[in-house]
């Protein structure tokens, strides 16, 4: 089945809400608006049927499989774009990432959603900060 970015995007909230640091990978992926958009990294997403009781279907990414397809050349982008992957992918329990080759790819639109990612996943409160 085929879904859009915004289907996704509401599956993987389901899943992720209350754990601080998928929440912070998944909210990473969703605002910087690429991967979702992908149907190449739709493979590494899997969707779960809920419950009868929830009204949104769950939706969870393999994060260590997108990680690995990234080393291994089977999954390709920009590198500001796979370094936004990288360290989602690690926040949501993907593996380490190099943050020094990362974060100097990125741009002052992505440094900021990644550093508001990270002060998120540490976070004790789970309030989000603009």
């Amino acid at each position: 089945m085929t879904y859009t970015h915004e289907a996704l995007a509401d599956m993987l909230w389901a899943q992720a809400e209350g754990l601080y640091t998928d929440e912070a990978a998944v909210d990473l992926v969703i605002r910087h608006d690429v991967w979702l958009r992908r149907t190449d990294f739709h493979r590494f997403i899997q969707v779960e049927t809920a419950p009868e009781t929830v009204d949104t279907p769950m939706a969870m990414v393999q994060w260590q499989d997108a990680a690995d397809a990234l080393n291994v050349g089977d999954l390709a982008g920009s590198t500001s774009e796979t370094a936004v992957l990288r360290i989602a992918a690690a926040l949501g329990g993907g593996g380490p990432v190099d943050l020094r080759a990362c974060l100097g790819s990125l741009d002052t639109t992505n440094t900021h959603l990644v550093t508001r990612a990270i002060r998120h996943a540490n976070s004790s409160g789970g309030r989000w900060e603009a």
